[in-house]
Parts: C-alpha cells; structure tokens; sequence
C-alpha cells in the first residue's frame, strides 16, 4: 500500500493511532487543517508510528526541501484536530517547525504544502477559501462549546504562518475550476426569521453556537436561508439539524429552483449532528433567500432551523 498523493513518501502511523473508514463514503472531506509540529520532521513521523502516541495527521511536510511523508491514508480519520466532528471531516497537515521560530516556514515548505493542498481541494470539491482551509487554531474547542473561535491549548500555526503567501499557492496550484460551496449558519447574516423561531444551545448535536426552534402552524412564517450563486446550473443542497425524539418528523423545506419552489419533507427526529443531503436542484444565479424552512406541516414536535450548505455540481 503506498500514499494517496503521488508526491509522498508513505510511512504509515500505528493503527492504534487513528481510526479506519472508509471517507468520502461514509464521511464527507470538506476541509484542510494546517498544523505545525512543534519539532523535527523524522520526530514526528516516528511518533506517529508510536503505539502510545495517540495522534496522528494525514501528512508531514519537510521545512529544508518541502518533502512529505504520509501517516495516515486519506479514507482513514487522523487524529489531529481535538475536535470529532474536524477529524471526520478534514485531511490534517503538519509542517516541520516551531510556531514562534518564522525560519522553519520556507518557500519550499509552502510551495510543497499549497500543491498537496491544491490536489486534495480539486480531489474532493473543498473550496480553496479561509473557511474550508484553516489552521489548528480555528478548530472550535469541544470542551467549550460557547467559545467557537478555536481552542485556547492549540496556537499553530501561529502568528508567523503567512496565510496570504499560502493561499495566493494553492490558488496558482488548483486547476482553473472552483467548487462553489457555502454554507449559512442560523447566526449568520444571511440567515433571517420571524420572533417566533426562538433560539437554544440546549442539543449538543447542533451546528455551531446555537439553533432556532418553533411550533408547527399553518402560517407563512418561514425561516429563510439567503446564498449568493455564482452561475445558474445543477447545486446539491444539504441540511443540518441536531435531533431528537421530540422533534418533528416532518419538516417542509423548500428550495427555490429555476423551475419553482420545490419541497422536501426531513424528518428531525433522526439523522441529527451531520450533512443531510436533500436532493440536486437548478438553482438560479443570484443572492437571494434561495432555500426555506417552513412551519406548515400537520405532524408534531418542534421545527428546527440550524445551518444550510450549498455545493456546486
């Protein structure tokens, strides 16, 4: 078995050090996580490979020459975020150096490093943008859900890591064709509802801070979910929703096509805390309130409004 990036040495970390799947299959990969090492490129190789360790990245990028070693296939989910939910969904990528030493972050680790980033956007669709490529230091600490900035414990890559030279790479690295992707969160600006959807923290499995909630009630009272399209075409929608028995079990959601208003009825009593995917629609290019949650439903238990992702074809 040898590495998924051509460009890569393949030194495989302990088994006891990460936990195998079978990605994008049964997790989507939706995000980039840029880690430093805080010591030596063959040290931390060689921890990977240690039982005891229990961590792990996808990849190690040397700072003299820009060599990378990987540790961890791509399918399989490395423990390097401190975050579940990150590590299921994102390749983690260390680089060789101390976080308050600028010396390690050569041209050559950065050129080397935005290539294998570029490679794993177009792979798997991520957006090359500062929302879907982050460093460790973005990652929301699960211990501490009300603080969704990042973790106090991890500061790489740290103030020396030049974000504008790094991505100005990948973007000279990625094939010409972008991946739309955007998702609006319920706190987000782009997301708008009446005094009735009310808000809560309470479910853990929710996406960022916090959700809405209300009643069934055949009104015109929807929540409104409000993305910029960049060109008409084919765009899968997907949605998220913490769960519960006393949720409902079917939810009207409705998504403004080039054809229409089209429904689809989820159920929010399952399937909570992850992308749901309701369907591939033509959506028109715009910005607008594209994509709806609706009250107006005969079934029981409460109606959740949490975030809503759209990703181009």
């Amino acid at each position: 078995m040898g590495a998924d990036y051509p460009y890569a040495g393949y030194y495989p970390a302990s088994t006891a050090n990460y936990t195998p799947a079978n990605r994008p299959t049964d997790y989507s990969i939706d995000m980039v996580i840029i880690h430093v090492t805080q010591g030596s490129w063959s040290a931390t190789i060689n921890w990977f490979e240690n039982p005891a360790a229990q961590s792990s990245a996808h990849y190690v990028v040397r700072s003299s020459d820009g060599y990378i070693g990987q540790s961890v296939l791509e399918k399989d989910i490395a423990w390097h975020a401190g975050n579940w939910y990150y590590n299921e969904h994102s390749v983690g990528i260390e680089h060789e150096g101390y976080i308050d030493d600028p010396s390690w972050f050569t041209d050559a680790m950065y050129r080397s490093s935005a290539r294998l980033t570029a490679y794993l956007c177009e792979k798997y669709r991520i957006a090359i943008d500062r929302e879907h490529i982050i460093g460790h230091d973005e990652v929301p600490d699960p211990n501490n859900p009300g603080e969704y900035g990042g973790v106090d414990h991890h500061k790489d890559p740290g103030p020396y890591w030049n974000w504008d030279l790094y991505m100005s790479y990948v973007a000279q690295y990625a094939g010409a064709a972008q991946v739309y992707r955007q998702v609006v969160d319920n706190a987000s600006a782009r997301f708008s509802a009446s005094s009735n959807w009310k808000t809560s923290s309470w479910n853990g499995q929710k996406h960022g801070r916090n959700y809405r909630y209300t009643t069934p009630k055949a009104v015109s009272d929807d929540a409104l979910y409000r993305f910029k399209i960049p060109t008409t075409g084919s765009y899968k929608v997907y949605a998220w929703w913490p769960s519960s028995p006393g949720y409902n079990p079917s939810v009207p959601v409705g998504i403004q096509t080039t054809s229409g208003l089209e429904w689809v009825r989820v159920d929010q009593t399952k399937n909570g805390g992850r992308w749901n995917n309701l369907g591939t629609f033509t959506l028109a290019a715009g910005d607008s309130a594209c994509v709806r949650i609706s009250r107006w439903t005969s079934a029981g238990g409460y109606i959740i409004a949490d975030a809503v992702k759209i990703v181009s074809t």
